[in-house]
């Protein structure tokens, strides 16, 4: 029985060190310290010509006037999109933004060769806001607004309105960028990025952001993003995309408005809700660009100190003032543009 025993307690001692080696030859070995960690790539390139094909036939026949499960109008409907549309930026702003939106005009946003910028926004209940953004559409054209109110807990309405733009009025765009008034886009290495990084036919699959992972809900009512168990149950968020710089394919476009259009309930925090648990829920998997955002640091030497970072980028850091916005883009058009976001 003794040597039993000793024989079951040897055999078991061997496969510890055997699982032991394997675990060391997977950590040291394989993924040496030296070599990069590797990427998961979700996106696939075109190499040819390619028009993604919106199939609209698949949604409701009064889809257009919904917007999930309310009623739904375009109050403000501006269309600029052709077959040379490239890129199609869509800009989150709340109505009273103004002077962020002109910044952002005589900025980056300014006229570029095949793309659009679009300024994306509810409804204001100030009827003086109201009248400027009116006047502010008719001299600019470049305004989107529903019929909505613009406020915290309709984020989501917002989000599924700029896909539903994309669907019936924008489809010829290779790529969509969704991004708020107050970050600072490359714009001259972004279009380089997609045409030359990526690919100038398109992409498919792609949902591209500095992807958020076991993200916490918080809680405390000290935060206005603060949510109940009634509306999430869950501690941790699943992976998602932060709202403020997102680049979609029409075919995840297309996937993501359809599924928010057909899910009876939808959670207020539109990046959770449609980057989260609708990717999630349709097997959409986010590729990380986190590296392509400037870092703090080498943002505060580029604002305050003139000193233009040797590390490429395609995005500052969100939240930014307008003063920044006006620095970085007046350092940016200051240098040569490269051809790759890479090499």
């Amino acid at each position: 029985m003794k040597e039993k025993k000793r024989f079951i307690w040897q055999i078991g001692l061997i496969l510890l060190v055997f699982c032991s080696g394997l675990i060391f030859w997977n950590v040291f070995i394989i993924i040496s310290p030296s070599d990069p960690l590797p990427v998961r790539v979700a996106y696939l390139t075109h190499s040819e010509p390619h028009n993604f094909s919106y199939p609209v036939h698949l949604l409701s026949e009064n889809d257009y006037s919904l917007l999930a499960n309310y009623s739904f109008a375009f109050s403000i409907l501006n269309l600029r999109c052709s077959k040379s549309t490239f890129l199609l930026a869509l800009v989150h702003s709340a109505p009273k933004n103004f002077h962020k939106r002109m910044v952002i005009r005589s900025t980056w946003g300014n006229k570029t060769e095949n793309v659009e910028v679009f300024y994306v926004m509810g409804s204001s209940s100030n009827v003086d806001t109201q009248r400027k953004i009116d006047a502010e559409s008719r001299k600019y054209s470049d305004v989107i607004q529903g019929n909505f109110l613009d406020v915290y807990r309709n984020l989501t309405l917002k989000h599924i309105m700029s896909l539903k733009y994309v669907t019936y009025h924008c489809p010829q765009a290779k790529y969509i960028l969704k991004t708020d008034d107050d970050v600072f886009v490359n714009m001259p290495l972004m279009k380089n990025f997609l045409s030359n990084d990526l690919s100038p036919f398109g992409a498919s699959q792609l949902l591209l952001c500095s992807v958020q992972k076991s993200a916490s809900v918080l809680r405390t009512y000290r935060s206005k993003w603060r949510v109940a168990f009634e509306e999430y149950p869950f501690r941790k968020y699943p992976p998602y995309c932060p709202g403020w710089a997102i680049l979609y394919s029409p075919d995840v476009v297309f996937r993501l408005y359809k599924s928010a259009q057909n899910t009876s309930e939808i959670f207020w925090i539109d990046d959770v809700h449609i980057t989260g648990i609708l990717a999630a829920k349709n097997n959409i998997v986010q590729t990380d660009n986190t590296d392509m955002i400037i870092s703090e640091s080498a943002q505060h030497q580029l604002v305050n100190n003139d000193v233009f970072p040797k590390e490429k980028f395609l995005f500052g850091q969100p939240d930014l003032k307008e003063r920044e916005i006006r620095t970085m883009w007046a350092e940016v058009v200051a240098h040569t543009v490269t051809k790759s976001a890479f090499k």
